[in-house]
């Protein structure tokens, strides 16, 4: 029979790895703590809605989810940031706004590439029901502060803002769906205007412009309803006559595309101008004070509104007053993130030596409403990936084995009147605070010394049929 091999991605840890991860943890959480932030624990199993809410089904194929034995859809946590929020609307009339609230813990994300997702551990702070630039200073400055904090350097604080770019979008007039498939492109748009032809072509692929096909009988079967009407009418004649064409796709995919493209796209001159303003937008990558003349004249260009810039620039300006923000950060519109609920300051933390973000965050106004509430909620925070951190602080050094983190004994006996006295000992060694160990190998005691001594054991007290005792110091050599 072959051994059960450990799940790729899932990690086991010596002693020496919990103690340096437990002491950046703890590190942490202080640091956190300090600004007035309180713990709060979440479930590690929560209903898997939660988290296709806040994701619009961006992280369904990385959620490790099963169905409980009442038939429920559960899944692991990916984040804290729902359960979070979860929390708050259980008990929002208990709750003083606003709230702080701070976690740790391991979080599950499926990934292809296994280095970067299986278990680990998230660190990281909310802030709930404040909408004021004053807030959103006060989250930046202290996720700047988190790697200092644990002693690294050459790290950078990316910074963008998704109501500077949804003012671009609104001014040149397209629609949601378009301006959420143009933001979770910014980043293929920092190339410039050159790279605008490759994703418009994938607009067009998406059917994102203009009307295709012949589906006259379809189009006038759904018109005039609305899209939650539409939707069960097409899911139902989809049901009914090709359900085995769908393959592994998500019905609810296959419905919004074919709705999207019955009701009709873009304005195809409307979708290339705004790719082209977003791409400028995209390439702005610089110091605040070049950053802000680069956007502001993007910004003129649109013929949008300035109000969200002056908040930006106001954000920046306050910032800066912090050694850590004024010393990392880099204004990066190629930065962003399409979810609807995301708004306004969205923000990484990258080094050099790391080919994801340490940790990153930002504001999301409007994740409250996506989970149930009847009424928004300003909220904004970040998170951090505990297991980078530490891989970072103590590089790629592999720990050595078990090395006690105090002065350890061994006792040794080999009779039972030995073995009487050696637990009594145990017991006083214990009682005083000591590290203690009971030599259970039956070796005889100089291979019982030699043991202690390659494991760092500083002592072995050896103790004979007369329970007389005997201590060798075993002067180890940590290996």
């Amino acid at each position: 029979m072959r051994p059960v091999a450990r799940i790729p991605g899932m990690s086991d840890l010596s002693q020496e790895s919990w103690e340096r991860k437990r002491q950046l943890q703890d590190s942490l959480t202080e640091l956190i703590v300090n600004y007035g932030y309180q713990h709060l624990d979440t479930p590690i199993l929560e209903p898997t809605e939660l988290f296709l809410r806040k994701s619009g089904g961006e992280l369904a194929s990385r959620l490790y989810s099963f169905t409980d034995p009442k038939s429920n859809a559960v899944s692991l946590r990916p984040e804290f940031t729902s359960p979070i929020m979860r929390h708050y609307l259980e008990h929002r009339t208990s709750v003083e706004l606003p709230a702080r609230w701070q976690y740790s813990g391991p979080v599950f994300r499926y990934e292809e590439h296994q280095e970067f997702g299986g278990q680990f551990t998230q660190v990281g702070a909310e802030l709930l029901g404040a909408s004021t630039v004053l807030a959103d200073v006060e989250i930046l400055d202290l996720a700047a502060r988190v790697p200092a904090r644990i002693g690294l350097s050459a790290y950078s604080l990316e910074v963008s803002d998704l109501d500077v770019v949804h003012s671009v979008l609104d001014a040149v007039g397209v629609s949601e769906r378009a301006k959420s498939f143009i933001v979770n492109s910014a980043s293929s748009l920092r190339e410039g205007r050159s790279s605008v032809a490759g994703v418009l072509e994938r607009a067009t692929a998406l059917h994102m412009t203009g009307r295709e096909g012949d589906d006259e009988y379809l189009g006038q079967a759904i018109a005039g309803l609305d899209d939650s009407q539409a939707r069960n009418v097409i899911l139902g004649i989809m049901q009914w006559s090709a359900a085995d064409q769908l393959g592994q796709r998500d019905p609810g995919e296959v419905v919004d595309r074919l709705l999207s493209k019955l009701r009709g796209g873009d304005d195809p001159n409307s979708l290339r101008r705004a790719l082209e303003l977003v791409s400028d937008l995209a390439g702005v990558r610089d110091s605040p004070e070049q950053a802000i003349s680069d956007v502001r004249r993007v910004v003129r260009e649109a013929g949008a509104r300035h109000d969200a810039l002056d908040r930006f620039e106001e954000l920046l300006v306050l910032a800066a007053s912090q050694p850590e923000v004024r010393e990392t950060i880099v204004i990066d519109f190629s930065l962003a993130r399409g979810l609807a609920y995301y708004n306004g300051l969205l923000f990484d933390v990258t080094h050099p030596e790391m080919p994801h973000p340490l940790g990153g965050g930002g504001r999301y106004d409007a994740l409250a409403r996506a989970l149930g509430s009847d009424t928004p909620l300003p909220a904004l925070g970040f998170a951090f990936n505990l297991d980078s951190l530490q891989s970072l602080v103590y590089g790629s050094k592999k720990p050595s084995g078990y090395m006690p983190s105090s002065t350890a004994t061994l006792v040794w006996a080999n009779s039972p009147a030995g073995h009487r006295q050696a637990l009594r000992t145990l017991q006083d060694l214990r009682r005083d605070g000591a590290i203690a160990e009971l030599d259970v190998s039956g070796q005889d005691v100089h291979r019982a010394i030699a043991r202690a001594r390659k494991r760092g054991i500083t002592e072995v007290i050896e103790i004979d049929e007369h329970a007389h005792q005997t201590r060798h110091n075993t002067n180890p050599v940590k290996v």
